[in-house]
């Protein structure tokens, strides 16, 4: 049998600490192995594959900054994968599919009051569509 697979999608930088420590939290009780994916959200005008160091910047920095606090916090290996995409939430369960993931662990921010009241367009995404267990965080109100 084969061993289970979490994986955790991450955004940014503010919530990558709290994303990762929830998500080694369940692969430990799982048993599971762990892996990190961050997309990059490319224009329609942008070829996908453009040359441009640029647009994977942030996102590199966010998945070595995620390994670091794994290995760190947890001592938990954690297999990093930057990939770019049109849309991330399409990304996000693609990967989780490819990779045959158990449980998706994804964060959501509330930016508006609309956004209290409605999940963010990946979340919806992979809510619907992943074909594993998908953990939502959202954090405390801001003063809360």
């Amino acid at each position: 049998m084969a061993k289970p697979k979490v994986m955790v999608a991450l955004r940014d930088r503010e919530s990558a600490e709290s994303l990762v420590t929830l998500a080694c939290q369940v692969a430990n009780g799982m048993g599971a192995e762990l892996m990190a994916l961050h997309v990059v959200e490319i224009p329609m005008a942008t070829p996908i594959e453009a040359d441009d160091a640029v647009l994977d910047k942030q996102g590199k920095e966010i998945l070595a900054a995620a390994e670091r606090y794994a290995a760190e916090r947890f001592s938990r290996p954690l297999a990093a994968e930057l990939l770019r995409a049109r849309r991330a939430g399409e990304a996000i369960v693609g990967v989780a599919k490819e990779r045959g993931i158990d449980c998706l662990v994804m964060g959501h921010r509330r930016l508006t009051v609309i956004g209290e009241i409605l999940l963010g367009s990946s979340v919806q995404y992979a809510a619907r569509h992943a074909a594993c267990r998908v953990i939502v965080e959202i954090p405390a109100l801001q003063g809360s």
